[in-house]
């Protein structure tokens, strides 16, 4: 009955929001193609790989992301998770923004460079869930570090079924634990005058020009999922974030002035909610699943948003799944972004004591579109090589388009915005 999707990269990125919630949408896709794990199998493996690359004016990035996880359950109460996961990052970022009215005062000024970004990000996680009748508990950690960030993050949560196991219940709460390197700015600095950090070198070590800034994140969830039929099943989820610390990227520039760079400068206080509903329709004389979302989010900041997604997913013999996927995503500005900080007016000139260049706190709408095939087996009475009884793989790829109707990079709109997803995934239950 459980409608629940898999739910930051790099703090460089252009848009670690969207590459990760991209990259997590297609492996949990992928891996909920095979079939129904049987409750007498005690173990499973599962592996991914995925390659994100996007390619709009000015910037790139690739990332290529391998995953694996190992799930065993000794008994029916109890299930322990491992896994291991990895980013590759490379390409280059924008490390100097500029507005459209500067660059239209300051004709061929090169204010806006592209930083080189190379770096790998290490992530193990485990976990484990009790089940003691129609009771269930579960935690979970997970330890991520690169260059320039760690982070320590763990999960508890509890969820129950009622009414004949067609209602269930669930809360979760999330804690995350982050550290970011930053340059050692001026004693007697203001925000105005920071400088960005220039590259990762000397992070987390005695270096006297780095320091560490701390990054706390709580996370809120609460669902209701229902079957009101053998066929059609809904699920209703609250999620809530509360982050403090040092929110900015480390890296970027702004132009804050006449040609005067400062590091970009968020609020350290972010209030986050969202609210989603979920439903799954199964069409049995077709046998043709139809899935659909609609969510609604807003935070402090002023961003708002709103998310529309359908999936149809056609069923071929006992082990073939086709699915094809559509979303839509549009939201609004953050309160204090403007695409120039030089001067003028609203929309243009400062907007109280923070500047950003982070495209992704601008007005924006994308459309994603996307295939995955999975093909499934699962041994009837002899196991595959008289340990394996069931195999599974998958094949996905999507495209998302976006557009910036106010973020532009020194006058110059952002053409060729959009960003490729391949995915591959493979598992084995024994």
């Amino acid at each position: 009955m459980q409608l629940k999707r898999s739910s930051s990269l790099k703090s460089v990125l252009p848009s670690r929001g969207a590459v990760r919630a991209l990259l997590y949408g297609a492996c949990g896709a992928l891996v909920a193609l095979a079939p129904s794990v049987a409750h007498a199998q005690v173990a499973q493996v599962d592996g991914s790989y995925t390659i994100y690359h996007e390619a709009p004016t000015r910037t790139n990035m690739t990332v290529l992301t391998p995953a694996t996880d190992i799930t065993v359950r000794p008994t029916q109460w109890l299930t322990v998770k491992a896994g291991y996961e990895a980013d590759v990052v490379s390409g280059a970022s924008i490390a100097v923004k500029a507005g459209a009215a500067y660059a239209a005062n300051n004709p061929g000024a090169d204010v806006v460079t592209a930083a080189s970004v190379n770096d790998v990000r290490h992530a193990p996680r485990g976990g484990f869930t009790l089940k003691k009748g129609d009771v269930t508990f579960l935690a979970n950690y997970s330890y991520s570090t690169e260059n320039d960030y760690k982070s320590n993050a763990f999960n508890i949560g509890a969820r129950t079924e009622i009414f004949e196991h067609n209602t269930q219940l669930e809360i979760s709460y999330a804690r995350n634990f982050d550290r970011v390197c930053d340059r050692v700015q001026g004693a007697n600095d203001n925000a105005t005058k920071f400088r960005a950090l220039e590259d990762s070198t000397g992070c987390f070590t005695e270096d006297p020009l780095r320091t560490t800034r701390s990054v706390g994140v709580d996370g809120y969830q609460g669902s209701w999922s229902q079957a009101w039929s053998p066929v059609f099943v809904t699920q209703l989820v609250y999620t809530g974030q509360l982050q403090n610390g040092f929110l900015s990227n480390a890296y970027r520039s702004v132009i804050v002035g006449q040609g005067q760079r400062a590091q970009e400068h968020h609020p350290e206080d972010r209030a986050r909610h969202a609210l989603a509903l979920r439903g799954n329709v199964f069409v049995r004389p077709l046998r043709l699943a139809v899935r659909f979302g609609l969510r609604a989010y807003a935070d402090s900041w002023g961003v708002k948003s709103g998310t529309g997604d359908v999936e149809i997913e056609k069923i071929f013999g006992e082990n073939l799944r086709l699915t094809g996927s559509g979303r839509f995503y549009k939201q609004t500005g953050a309160l204090f972004f403007s695409d120039d900080y030089t001067g003028g007016d609203v929309p243009l000139g400062p907007k109280g004591q923070y500047f950003t260049g982070d495209r992704e706190l601008s007005s924006f709408f994308s459309v994603l579109t996307g295939l995955r095939l999975g093909y499934g087996v699962t041994a009837q009475e002899k196991k595959y090589l008289g340990f394996i009884q069931g195999l599974r793989v998958g094949l996905s790829a999507s495209v998302q388009f976006f557009r910036y109707e106010d973020f532009t990079l020194g006058g110059e709109g952002i053409g060729a915005a959009r960003a490729w997803l391949f995915g591959l995934s493979g598992g084995a239950t024994f």
